[in-house]
C-alpha cells in the first residue's frame, strides 16, 4: 500500500512539471553590463556652482578660485570619469598630494542624485 501512495505522489509531482508556459529572461543580455548615464556638462557646471564646490577648488571653467581643496584643472588632467566620480562619491579613496584626508565632505555621493553625478563629472572632465 505504501509503495502505491509514493508511485501515485511520484506521478503527481511528474504530472506538475512540465505543461507550462516557458519563460525567457528578460534582463541584458549575458556578459554586458548597463550603461552609466551619460551626463550634461552645462548641468554639471549647475550642479558644481550649486554645490559651493568653487569655494574649495580651483576650475577655470567655473571661474572657480577656491584653494582649499586640488585644483581640479591641474589634478584632473588625464584621469577617467570613473576616477572623478570615485573622487566625488568617496573623496578620501585617493588624497591629492600636498592635502590631507578627511577636508572633503565625504556625503556627496548620498546627497546628489547619480544624474547630478553624472552630470558633474561630465562638466569636470573638461580639465581632462
Amino acid at each position: 500500500m505504501r509503495r502505491a501512495v509514493l508511485i501515485v505522489l511520484f506521478v503527481l509531482l511528474l504530472a506538475g512539471c512540465g505543461g507550462e508556459k516557458v519563460v525567457s529572461p528578460t534582463g541584458p543580455v549575458k556578459g554586458t553590463l548597463p550603461t552609466a548615464a551619460k551626463g550634461d556638462a552645462a548641468a554639471g557646471k549647475k550642479v558644481f556652482v550649486d554645490t559651493g564646490c568653487g569655494s574649495c577648488h580651483t576650475f577655470a571653467p567655473a571661474g572657480a578660485s577656491g584653494m582649499i581643496g586640488p585644483n581640479l584643472d591641474e589634478v584632473l588632467k588625464g584621469k577617467s570619469a570613473d576616477f572623478i566620480k570615485e573622487s566625488i562619491v568617496n573623496p578620501n579613496a585617493e588624497i591629492a598630494p600636498g592635502f590631507q584626508p578627511d577636508v572633503m565632505p565625504p556625503g556627496y555621493g548620498s546627497q546628489l542624485t547619480s544624474k547630478q553625478i553624472a552630470d558633474l563629472v561630465a562638466f569636470l572632465q573638461q580639465a581632462t
